[in-house]
């Protein structure tokens, strides 16, 4: 028993070691980005795919809606996807079996606004504005069988920012949405 649960914590370290040294690269700067021009909904679809059997094993439902003619965007399609893998992830943790997660992508003015909502219990108003902090918890997310380093959210933020984009949160009723923005990719010609 000893021998997993150090296993399980040399894991973790080193999840969190990895964790430190992308979010110290992002945020100075020295993360390279393999940029090509993606297509919003084809951004989500990938992500769905890649979650759907997560949420298929915890009975919750995972939706996604794609507004019709969206510009594409400029980004490092891997890169984009640690951010929908960080952010599903969170959502997928605090939905309750029968719950609802849904990623759905709009225009907002210039830019193309995504969002990855679910349903179950809300972030407080006054833990809204920290959970981009590195290292900060939620006191019902500081569990350690709820795994995560503590650094998703702080990672999140930092790839967005590296792609001119932003990020926020909206606590609501019944759950929680994250929103974040992206500008168009340049016209060409």
């Amino acid at each position: 028993h000893f021998v997993v649960e150090f296993l399980g914590a040399g894991h973790h370290m080193a999840h969190l070691v990895d964790d430190l040294r992308l979010l110290t690269r992002a945020e100075t700067g020295q993360l390279p980005l393999e940029r090509s021009t993606i297509a919003p909904g084809e951004l989500v679809a990938r992500a769905v795919e890649r979650f759907a059997p997560l949420a298929l094993d915890a009975e919750v439902t995972l939706d996604r809606a794609v507004a019709d003619d969206l510009p594409s965007v400029w980004v490092d399609g891997d890169r984009m996807q640690q951010v929908f893998g960080n952010l599903l992830t969170n959502a997928l943790r605090h939905t309750p079996p029968g719950g609802r997660m849904c990623i759905s992508v709009t225009r907002a003015g210039p830019a193309i606004r995504f969002a990855v909502s679910n349903t179950g219990l809300s972030i407080a108003p006054e833990q809204a504005e920290h959970v981009f902090t590195p290292f900060w918890r939620a006191d019902d997310a500081r569990a350690r069988d709820q795994g995560g380093s503590g650094l998703g959210l702080a990672i999140v933020r930092q790839l967005l920012a590296l792609h001119g984009g932003r990020i926020w949160v909206e606590p609501g009723s019944d759950g929680t949405t994250f929103l974040f923005e992206l500008p168009p990719a340049p016209q060409s010609g």
